[in-house]
């Protein structure tokens, strides 16, 4: 095994040293070095404890227990209910109870809520309330800045949307395409020809490219949402598409717009600016749940600087030292 130089670390003042063959790491809450075994439970606790975003918990209210269902009750078609409640969807979170009312109205809307709060549940089924099957145009649109919650948002929308009971045989089923970076661009194109999809997860740059080369059209877009949109407009590569995209591709009293953020800071700002910008309509409100869980006190934090030539190799080792039963690496740029 061919080993890896020490590695320069840049650490705050409240950290203590733990050292490991071969590198040398900063960590919080450490009370030990933590041998193959204790990385194993430590990352069964992190499992545990991380919350996808689209998970929804259960939410004691005081007068009784509601159900999501009866938030979407006239709204949502019954067989998207039952599906909801089948893989486990059936009281609502924080962020359901007080948006879900907000986006039935028609209003345009700003879900600012923690990770794992139910913001992509939310506006799944607002979706799923206006969508027409019967007409063969696309009529969502959902953006999303990395492919991997781009799978994740189109396997919950296939789910939800899945092919009515047997009694409704006749009604025609919602398609989800997912327009991903690293995806077969011609086989998308060939799908969206011959029968365009009721609903499109897309990143920003599929999306660029099928647009300007005029094979996706969305004249007939009814909701338009942007996921995790403060990263979309902090990224100097995507907020000029996104820009036109929210303004020229189509127009904001068309179409019905959700933004979806953990964090929106200077949040009056932003709204002051969707306004002004024309990205959404005069009256969009933003919906605001700030319940933070606290982090459980067996997560640890390590971080380790290191050339950008010796990443991969840093990696590696890291993981070999860890040893953990699974693991998840984010990526700056995927590699085609």
């Amino acid at each position: 095994m061919s080993s890896v130089p020490a590695i320069q670390l840049c650490y705050p003042s409240w950290v203590s040293p733990v050292s490991f063959t071969g590198v040398r790491l900063r960590s919080h809450n450490f009370c030990s070095v933590p041998g193959p075994s204790s990385c194993r439970r430590k990352m069964s606790s992190l499992r545990s404890s991380m919350a996808s975003s689209l998970v929804t918990e259960p939410v004691e209210v005081e007068n009784g227990v509601e159900k999501l269902r009866d938030l979407c009750s006239g709204r949502v078609p019954e067989h998207v209910l039952c599906r909801m409640e089948e893989v486990g969807f059936v009281s609502p979170t924080d962020i359901q109870r007080e948006a879900l009312p907000v986006l039935f109205s028609g209003k345009d809307c700003i879900l600012h809520a923690q990770t794992g709060s139910g913001k992509t549940l939310t506006y799944l089924l607002l979706i799923l309330s206006v969508v027409n099957t019967q007409r063969s145009a696309i009529q969502a649109l959902i953006v999303v800045p990395t492919r991997e919650l781009g799978m994740q948002v189109s396997k919950v929308a296939r789910v939800l949307a899945a092919k009515p009971s047997t009694a409704e045989l006749e009604q025609k089923p919602c398609t989800v395409m997912a327009l991903l970076d690293g995806g077969l661009l011609s086989r998308q194109k060939s799908w969206i020809k011959a029968e365009p999809p009721t609903i499109v997860v897309a990143t920003l740059d599929s999306l660029c490219q099928m647009i300007e080369k005029h094979i996706l059209k969305l004249d007939m877009m009814k909701v338009l949402v942007v996921d995790e949109v403060d990263f979309m407009f902090n990224s100097s590569k995507h907020v000029s598409f996104l820009r036109k995209l929210l303004t020229s591709y189509s127009s904001k009293n068309s179409r019905q717009t959700i933004f979806a953020s953990a964090s929106v800071p200077q949040h009056k700002r932003f709204l002051y600016d969707c306004i002004q910008q024309k990205w959404t309509k005069s009256d969009a409100v933003h919906v605001h749940v700030s319940s933070v869980q606290p982090l459980p006190s067996t997560l640890q934090h390590k971080y380790v600087i290191c050339k950008k030539s010796e990443r991969h190799e840093t990696l590696l080792r890291l993981l070999q030292l860890d040893s953990p039963d699974s693991c998840i690496v984010f990526v700056g740029e995927q590699v085609c």
